[in-house]
């Protein structure tokens, strides 16, 4: 996500409150999306062939994605 204000207004405290759930990785939230990815799709490999992403660039995200830091 890119933030095209660059004003002083547009980083102030309450603003910052307001867009951090937007920047969160919040266990709720990831349990929600797969429920959803679950019910609609049946699997997060058939939802990420749904967004057209191609067998290639699943196996780069898996890559980047699950593996330990």
């Amino acid at each position: 996500m890119r933030r095209s204000s660059t004003a002083p207004d547009a980083m102030g405290p309450e603003v910052m409150e307001l867009l951090s759930p937007l920047f969160d990785a919040r266990a709720e939230y990831l349990r929600a999306a797969f429920g959803t990815i679950e019910t609609t799709w049946g699997s997060v490999d058939a939802y990420s062939e749904g967004l057209g992403l191609s067998p290639e660039t699943r196996e780069r995200l898996r890559e980047r994605l699950l593996t330990e830091a």
